[in-house]
């Protein structure tokens, strides 16, 4: 957070600064106070619990002030609304006219916007930008705020990820953090139980780029609908993208191949190619890197030097990781979501690939897709009819929307009721030289099954 005083930000929020404290730095914001450090503000929410029962844990952790809706024993910035009171802030301190402001950049998508904002930052950095970004998945209401509060003082990029599960709220995080380059990585079925079609979920998303200044880019892949890409919005630049040539792209991959050390592809854009090669797996993952690079040139990098950094890439944890245990099990990892068909299809036809190819047998496990609304059982029998087809040797099910799994999958088939029970037998399961993925949405926890079996088959 750039540097404010306590008296600012309470004018910011239309609060009384606390007596005898108004000169005192605001350094950052958290929600949780066993997190707070010196000089944060505490934000007293109301969720599962009551925010201000924490204010005085805040207060001896060093917090400056407790926002909340009624003065309490610590000192306060009494507020209507602590939610709204920190998206406030968090919007001032982006606009503040006495400071340069970072260039936001908004990445949103059914799927693939963690790959890109990862690959995005990096090629930044490595471009020698300073940038700030997303962590985890704070790319909420609540969580991107709390970003924008934490961004370096320095930052000349802020790098949002944001989530969306109701129309509009795309549009309210661009109202907190106006961005100027946005990013649209892919429309897919995900979260249906509450947007209720394919068409409402573009609908949503295109949010972002009907929020966008008249001098901003857009950035987006083809075949999109488009309502997606509000077609209408003037714009100072939109980039397509593609994973092959034509469908009316700007920028577009020829020459996947893949080996130990990741995937590499040319990536063209206006008569330019450059080779991309990133410590990532998984020829599904070229669109996001797409993405990304399309994202570096909006923001004044060449082709040749977003590609470049693109082999710095570290992805975050449990998203497609690719590992070696005891007896050469290989494990692709990507049990840290699994919202969309579209993902789970791409994940599962690129591990038979390279089962195939290596002379492995394939063993998947697959949690529940979560918040797929009426078709869920629909395409839960789909992607099980896939994995039918792929030839997938062992199908573990796990979780109460997993069994859908296997009413279309004839080979073997085993279902555990949550990820620890499965946890505690998969070792049995595996054989010498098995190739196993894991995919699950987050709810399911498969990230327990991978972590014990990390721990009971690391290599010695």
């Amino acid at each position: 957070m750039r540097p404010a005083t306590l008296e600012e930000v309470a004018r910011a929020l239309g609060a009384d600064t606390p007596e005898g404290r108004g000169t005192r730095s605001v350094l950052g914001a958290s929600t949780d106070s066993r997190t707070v450090r010196e000089g944060e503000l505490f934000f007293a929410l109301r969720g599962r619990t009551e925010g201000t029962d924490f204010a005085p844990e805040a207060h001896l952790r060093g917090a400056v002030a407790t926002v909340a809706t009624r003065r309490l024993d610590v000192p306060t910035l009494v507020v209507e609304d602590p939610l709204g009171a920190l998206q406030r802030l968090a919007r001032w301190t982006l606009l503040r006219e006495d400071v340069p402001s970072p260039t936001v950049v908004g990445i949103t998508g059914t799927v693939g916007k963690t790959t890109t904002k990862d690959a995005l930052a990096t090629i930044l950095r490595h471009a020698g930008k300073r940038v700030s970004a997303t962590a985890g998945n704070f790319n909420n209401e609540i969580g991107l705020p709390l970003t924008v509060l934490a961004a370096d003082p320095r930052t000349e990029v802020l790098v949002l990820e944001m989530g969306a599960t109701h129309a509009g709220d795309i549009e309210h995080l661009c109202g907190i953090a106006p961005p100027r380059v946005g990013i649209l990585t892919a429309i897919a079925p995900a979260h249906l139980e509450s947007f209720g079609s394919l068409e409402a979920i573009a609908a949503t998303k295109g949010e972002l780029a009907a929020s966008l200044p008249g001098d901003g880019s857009f950035v987006s892949p083809a075949g999109v609908p488009e309502a997606a890409i509000a077609p209408g919005r003037q714009l100072g630049r939109r980039l397509v993208f593609s994973a092959r040539a034509g469908e009316g792209s700007d920028l577009w991959a020829s020459d996947f191949a893949e080996d130990d050390e990741g995937l590499r592809f040319v990536a063209h854009l206006e008569g330019q190619a450059a080779e991309v090669r990133s410590p990532v797996f998984g020829t599904h993952l070229v669109e996001p890197l797409l993405a990304a690079i399309g994202g570096a040139v909006t923001l004044g990098l060449d082709l040749d030097e977003a590609a470049r950094g693109v082999a710095r890439l570290k992805r975050s944890g449990m998203r497609g990781d690719v590992y070696r245990l005891r007896d050469d099990v290989l494990v692709y990892d990507d049990s840290y979501n699994a919202a969309s068909p579209s993902s789970m299809a791409a994940v599962l036809r690129y591990a038979a690939e390279s089962a195939r190819r290596q002379g492995r047998r394939l063993v998947v496990v697959l949690g529940g897709m979560l918040e797929l609304g009426p078709a869920a059982r629909a395409y839960h029998r789909e992607i099980g009819e896939l994995a039918n087809e792929l030839g997938v040797s062992v199908l573990v099910c796990v979780g109460d929307e997993a069994r859908w799994y296997a009413e279309t999958f004839s080979g073997r088939t085993l279902y555990y009721p949550d990820a620890a029970d499965a946890a505690s037998r998969m070792r049995e399961e595996l054989r010498p030289g098995d190739y196993l993925i894991v995919k699950g949405s987050r709810g399911v926890g498969l990230d327990i099954l991978t972590r014990k079996l990390r721990e009971s088959l690391a290599l010695v």
